[in-house]
């Protein structure tokens, strides 16, 4: 669809017309929400259609975001233990020594059991709490373990992956089967040749039907394997059905991204049989929904040898990496109690929001948290639209050497020339242009967006058809869109003028997301606030442990082929 300015303009009055009136909220909505999260892991900015891109098509994951709220500048952090660290204590990880690579699973390290995190918030605010997939905050001592810190179920694996079809854990050195529920070996559920998407989506249908049943609040995390990849070789990509799969992505010539293709398809379809549960279940008029990537896409990855072949055009940077393309993350949100639906945000965002935003929408007091970096959005989602967020820290890694903050516009950066994360600073993915044209009916006629849409009438003066919604949904991908071409600018070659390794660069992050001109030289005073500014949180770093070494004794052959806390008892340590 090509939009002009005035097409636009004239579109977004009727946005206006549809959204921006004042509502009250039938008397069912005034209850406690159930909160569903549903996480994926390594999904690149550039592999949702509703960011742009037709390769790969994602109707229910955007019909989540064109029906609720876009959130276009949601910051993660680089990889995934931190990511998950930041979520649920609503603390920056150097808060607790955790801004550095992700926990090895033969290393004895976890987050803090002095942290409170969300569970075991909403426990006290009398929710049931459920995992479903990846933990990855460390599990040496069982006192790490999910169901120990505020989850009533965990049904899924401690490490950072598995293999899709055999929940297999591999390192260099060590293998074994990492799947749990709770505490009790669950290979005999994940080892039947399934496909591990389908196993954790059907275990989160169960939670919410359990969760009818027993008339309980629900907090619900699906922190799904997808669309990491498995263990490291030739087999690393695993897709549901092979040949299907390379039939309806037939189109996309290089054979590792058709395979990554077709795990987004599954996750996607996820995402679809997820909401129906809720709706079957009579419980999504009284939910909230986020969807949300970890971090960005590793393209590739030469150092650890998990590439995904994902992208994150046209944003610079990958997994690993403090640029826009490792840590401005895919995320949305949807619920009725949102005041204004069918809209990008471009507030700032962080995910240690999302403690407080829960937090406050379950009930809870702002107050009750204590001191935390995360800010309160709920009622910026629910009300006013203000910005409430004008600064994050990206992440200081005072090891790895790499460094950036937000600050409004503004983002300063410096990176370690001779970092082992150095190959993760350059541009790479498919820019996803090549493929069968965009199909926007598909998103209005998903599953996803069939029952959303009908909840949202009830909280709107009128209804859409099926016409509107598909004009409405195209002003926002526009407006979500990040425009390569304008980023790029007079600029020949961006892969050479990286400037940030021997002093700061400073980035207009509004005008220019794809990080291509340093301006620091034409505001060195704005460079100069950003640096004092990093300076502060530099003072109050909890250094990385710089002892950890593989333990011997954490060998699942020790402990009958599973990965198990193996500094048991205590006292071991």
């Amino acid at each position: 669809m090509d939009l002009s300015n005035s097409h636009i303009t004239g579109l977004l009055i009727v946005i206006v017309n549809f959204q921006l009136i004042d509502y009250v909220l039938p008397l069912e909505l005034k209850k406690r929400p159930h909160i569903v999260v549903i996480i994926a892991d390594d999904l690149g900015w550039n592999d949702v259609g509703f960011h742009g891109s037709i390769q790969i098509p994602t109707p229910n994951i955007d019909a989540l975001a064109y029906n609720g709220v876009i959130l276009n500048r949601h910051y993660v952090q680089p990889t995934c233990t931190p990511s998950r660290a930041a979520l649920l204590t609503g603390k920056y990880p150097i808060r607790y020594g955790l801004q550095g690579p992700p926990i090895a699973s033969n290393k004895a390290s976890a987050l803090p059991t002095s942290e409170k995190i969300l569970p075991q918030y909403l426990k006290g605010l009398g929710y049931s709490t459920h995992l479903v997939g990846k933990w990855h905050l460390g599990y040496y001592q069982k006192r790490f373990t999910p169901t120990q810190r505020g989850f009533d179920s965990h049904f899924g694996y401690w490490n950072g992956f598995i293999s899709y079809r055999n929940s297999t854990h591999a390192t260099e050195t060590m293998s074994g089967i990492d799947a749990r529920r709770g505490f009790e070996r669950a290979g005999n559920e994940m080892d039947r040749d399934r496909y591990a998407t389908d196993i954790f989506t059907e275990e989160a249908r169960k939670i919410i039907e359990s969760s009818k049943r027993e008339n309980t609040k629900m907090f619900l995390m699906i922190s799904h394997l997808a669309v990491h990849s498995g263990n490291s070789g030739p087999n690393h990509l695993e897709v549901l059905n092979k040949t299907y799969n390379d039939k309806v992505f037939s189109y996309i010539e290089n054979k590792n991204r058709r395979l990554y293709a077709g795990m987004i398809m599954s996750l996607d379809d996820s995402v679809g049989k997820i909401i129906e549960s809720l709706h079957e279940n009579e419980m999504l008029e009284n939910s909230i929904v986020v969807f949300m990537t970890d971090n960005g896409a590793p393209t590739d990855d030469p150092l650890w040898g998990h590439d995904n072949f994902g992208s994150n055009w046209p944003l610079r940077g990958k997994k690993g990496s403090v640029l826009e393309g490792g840590v401005r993350g895919v995320a949305a949100i949807w619920s009725p109690w949102l005041k204004e639906k069918n809209i990008v945000s471009n507030n700032l965002f962080h995910i240690t929001d999302w403690l407080p935003t829960l937090y406050t929408a379950a009930g809870g007091n702002f107050e009750d948290l204590g001191k935390i970096d995360g800010v309160d959005q709920w009622k910026s989602l629910t009300d006013t639209l203000k910005q409430v967020r004008s600064k994050v820290l990206i992440n200081i890694d005072e090891i790895n050497g790499d460094e950036a903050l937000i600050f409004n516009q503004w983002k300063v950066v410096k990176s370690n020339r001779t970092s082992k994360m150095v190959f993760n600073l350059k541009y790479a993915g498919d820019p996803g242009n090549v493929g069968p044209k965009f199909n926007m009916s598909s998103v209005v006629e998903s599953v996803v967006s069939k029952h959303l849409s009908e909840i949202n009438c009830l909280t709107q003066d009128c209804c859409m058809n099926a016409s509107t919604a598909r004009d409405l949904f195209y002003v926002a991908l526009s407006l979500a869109k990040v425009d390569g071409q304008k980023c790029a600018e007079r600029v020949s070659n961006p892969d050479q003028q990286y400037e940030c390794f021997d002093g700061y660069c400073l980035f207009d992050i509004l005008q220019d997301p794809c990080e291509y001109r340093n301006v620091a030289k034409q505001n060195p005073q704005t460079l100069e606030a950003t640096i004092h500014m990093l300076e502060r949180f530099k003072s109050e770093i909890t250094k990385q442990a710089t002892d950890l070494i593989i333990d011997p004794d954490a060998d699942p052959r020790r402990f009958s082929g599973y990965w198990e806390p193996w500094l048991e008892p205590s006292n071991k340590v």
